[in-house]
């Protein structure tokens, strides 16, 4: 096993990777034996000291030697549940996996409700698709291992690869406000993106002069109760940020419970994936993350494994016009 094992700190201390185990074996209070095992994947290591082994380890900067096997990269990601299909953590996972399989990495999926897993197995790096807190207090507890976050939220811990939320809002507002519209909604997440995509949204049309700020609905309520007070409230456009599915619903919403017409009666902007949205009747105008680019990029980040500095990569939203928006005199 020693002859198989090169850590970070060994090669910056000159210490034998013998030197390594006896270090990681004290760290954990185990014999140089059972770390051994740990590190072969024996079955015969109970379940609590094979996690105490692998957190000591990774507090010294141990791995296995890189250059005898492939890069183990572990995915992150939302509950089956909670996902959305075609949605975007289902499409970000995908050319996640798409650009982590050309570079020849190892994918380990871990979800949230198993979030625990993380912490038993070993792993070159982590990319996070996730938003619970104890998924992100489980992430900032690793040490030696780069760690890409999909937000600016935690940039003070994780690399980040992000589109700016609070910009986002601000090209949205700006767009409906110059195509004439003055009552405007916003359908936002219950999270950090979602209320920052909001108040870039308020921020703007606040610059520009709008006599009210746009109404807020979050989706911690029924969506069709927040579609109704928007068409109550006389509103002419709402911006559904989100998933796209969000703004589908909106769609039937709109048309079949409340028999008014897109965008005659309302415009609707939406956020996310062009592909779906363009075959909705009318052709969805939509804002558009560069996903594609930005899995390659947090790809590239988790597999440069540079420690030294963290990186904070943003990229800009796409605006893709159709025919969900009217101009108003």
């Amino acid at each position: 096993m020693e002859s198989g094992i090169l850590t970070d700190m060994e090669t910056r201390n000159k210490n034998s990777a013998a030197a390594i185990l006896e270090q990681v074996a004290g760290r954990a209070q185990v014999s140089t034996g059972t770390v051994s095992r740990v590190f072969n994947n024996s079955s015969l290591v109970p379940s609590a000291t094979r996690s105490r082994v692998l957190r000591a380890a990774r507090e010294l900067g141990f791995r296995p030697r890189i250059g005898v096997r492939n890069k183990q990269i572990a995915l992150v990601t939302e509950s089956p549940d909670r996902t959305v299909m075609g949605g975007y953590v289902n499409t970000m996972t995908q050319y996640l996996c798409f650009a982590l399989s050309r570079e020849g990495a190892g994918i380990t999926m871990i979800t949230e409700d198993r979030i625990g897993n993380l912490e038993d197995c070993w792993f070159d790096g982590i990319i996070g698709i996730a938003w619970e807190d104890e998924t992100i207090r489980i992430l900032k507890a690793f040490r030696n291992l780069p760690v890409v976050w999909l937000s600016d939220e935690h940039a003070d811990s994780f690399h980040c690869v992000y589109v700016d939320a609070h910009k986002t809002g601000r090209i949205a507002g700006e767009y409906l406000w110059n195509r004439g519209h003055r009552k405007i909604a916003v359908i936002h997440d219950n999270d950090y993106i979602g209320f920052n995509r909001a108040e870039g949204m308020r921020r703007i049309l606040d610059e520009l002069g709008a006599e009210t700020p746009p109404l807020a609905f979050c989706n911690d309520q029924p969506l069709h109760l927040a579609v109704k007070r928007v068409m109550d409230s006389g509103c002419t456009a709402v911006w559904v940020t989100g998933e796209d599915m969000k703004s589908v619903e909106v769609y039937w919403l709109v048309r079949e419970l409340l028999g008014k017409r897109i965008p005659e009666d309302l415009s609707i902007l939406g956020f996310e994936h062009p592909g779906m949205t363009g075959f909705l009747c009318p052709a969805q105008t939509s804002l558009v993350s560069p996903l594609r680019e930005i899995a390659e990029k947090a790809v590239e980040l988790v597999l440069r494994d540079d420690l030294k500095k963290l990186e904070k990569i943003e990229y800009p939203v796409q605006l893709i016009e159709r025919n969900s928006i009217k101009n108003l005199p």
